[in-house]
């Protein structure tokens, strides 16, 4: 069974990395839930379902590592030069804005040129390492996956997974408008 399918509600490989750390997180509590609450559950499969939970839990804590570079760099970094570009381009479009139009195209020049090397250099080396993360995490899962179906139902092991909207790319979460896959008006 590869990663995508079988068991449970599969996010989307195309879904960022912090789309899918929430994903992770849903299945890893479900899971711990199960050892706190399911009763009906025998010392070993409990005993089973710690082990996987403890192994998501460090598939979900290095995925969370590569997450958070990624986001600052997009959200700090990124926009910095993002926003040089765009005065740049302003600049060029508006003549009257008081910068001569042959100093205004070297600016924006100049930003173009650093928004590339700032791709090149510092958001693609980030976005490779979160990309593994993913992929890391992805291939724990379809082992737990495998794991647990020697052991469970396939209901039980599909009831681990949180139901996603919009083409499987986000956990559904209605009942938080502040969350970014939440289906009603905004």
């Amino acid at each position: 069974m590869s990663a995508g399918e079988g068991f449970g509600r599969r996010l989307s490989r195309s879904a960022s990395g912090l789309r899918h750390l929430r994903w992770a997180r849903e299945v890893l509590a479900t899971l711990e839930a199960h050892v706190e609450h399911n009763t009906a559950l025998s010392g070993a499969d409990r005993e089973a379902l710690r082990g996987e939970a403890s192994a998501l839990a460090a598939a979900v804590q290095a995925l969370s590592g590569a997450v958070k570079p990624y986001r600052d760099f997009l959200e700090r970094t990124r926009v910095r030069y993002r926003g040089r570009v765009r005065v740049a381009e302003y600049l060029v479009r508006e003549p009257d804005a008081g910068e001569a139009s042959g100093a205004a195209r070297a600016h924006l020049e100049e930003a173009l040129v650093e928004l590339a090397w700032m791709e090149q250099a510092q958001r693609q080396p980030l976005k490779a390492a979160l990309s593994a993360e993913i992929d890391r995490l992805r291939e724990a899962m379809a082992r737990m996956d495998a794991h647990l179906a020697g052991r469970f139902s396939g209901k039980f092991v599909e009831s681990l997974y949180p139901p996603l909207t919009d083409g499987a790319t986000r956990v559904a979460d209605d009942g938080d408008p502040d969350d970014d896959a939440t289906s009603g008006p905004r």
